[in-house]
């Protein structure tokens, strides 16, 4: 196994960024990088992260100072319509990705590197890795799986592509693990840690544990140099991530434990449209201000 090369969070702290959800715009803000995160880390300050798929979500995330948008596979659960993220591909994300980028000035943008990518060899997760940088303007990329990816944690690192990994339950394995189920208990806490440090070991500069118990998580968080994002792991971990549609209420159905949300656009949404089809039928709209005279 190679050096790490992750950056060390006890190495001078970059120059700071503004304190995030200010809402301050008035001055340039510079764009969170790696290093950012790893001197928050060290500070122990905690910080959110949100999935996003558009230009718009993306703008509202960015200004209310959320430091790191996720770009992942779940955009198969939450954009296309399918039951899993299993069926993504790249040219699924990649627009997406490019649609975050675009719209967000100073959040580090991560793409999720979809099933069947980069699993086959290291070169094969570069090449996937370099389409996201290279087409969607990535800043980072993910990818699912714990000592196994080694390999290629390391060729993307090597090649200056920073990586998030992801360990615990992994969508993408779902059909092996027999479905959505919690992992890390019992003797699993032991194998997550392993995971966990061989890939900070490898080059990684953060890690999300998913559907972990919350001690295994302290544990791993407390190990790592590198912070820990959580999403149903616990309150220990360093970061939490949520689906934009959970956090905000957009998704019907009833929600994964460790959601919570925060606001009720589902309902809001169909209050609107409901009110609009009632003006259209009742013929209020478009009133005299919503036209145009001759």
């Amino acid at each position: 196994m190679s050096e790490p090369t992750t950056p060390s969070p006890s190495a001078p702290a970059p120059e700071s960024v503004a304190p995030y959800g200010t809402g301050a715009q008035a001055a340039p803000q510079r764009r969170v990088r790696v290093p950012h995160l790893l001197a928050m880390k060290e500070r122990g300050e905690r910080w959110a992260m949100l999935t996003a798929y558009d230009m718009y979500t993306a703008e509202i995330f960015d200004e209310a100072g959320i430091p790191v948008l996720l770009v992942g596979d779940s955009a198969g659960n939450n954009v296309y319509g399918f039951e899993t993220t299993v069926p993504v591909t790249v040219d699924h994300l990649v627009p997406l990705v490019r649609a975050v980028t675009s719209a967000a000035r100073r959040a580090m943008v991560v793409a999720d590197l979809p099933f069947g990518s980069y699993q086959a060899s290291p070169q094969q997760a570069l090449a996937t890795a370099t389409r996201f940088m290279k087409e969607g303007l990535a800043h980072a990329v993910k990818l699912e799986g714990g000592q196994a990816m080694v390999p290629e944690v390391e060729l993307l690192v090597r090649a200056g592509i920073p990586v998030m990994g992801h360990i615990g339950f992994t969508p993408q394995s779902e059909h092996v693990l027999g479905g959505y189920k919690v992992q890390g208990r019992g003797s699993g806490a032991d194998r997550l840690l392993e995971d966990a440090l061989a890939l900070e070991a490898a080059g990684c500069f953060a890690v999300v544990m998913e559907m972990v118990p919350a001690p295994a998580a302290a544990a791993v968080t407390a190990a790592l140099r590198i912070p820990t994002i959580g999403i149903g792991a616990g309150p220990d971990c360093d970061a939490q991530v949520l689906v934009w549609q959970d956090m905000a209420g957009l998704r019907g159905g009833r929600a994964p434990r460790f959601v919570k949300k925060y606001a009720d656009l589902r309902g809001d949404l169909l209050g609107a449209a409901r009110s609009y089809a009632a003006d259209v039928a009742g013929g209020t709209f478009p009133a005299a201000e919503h036209s145009f005279e001759a």
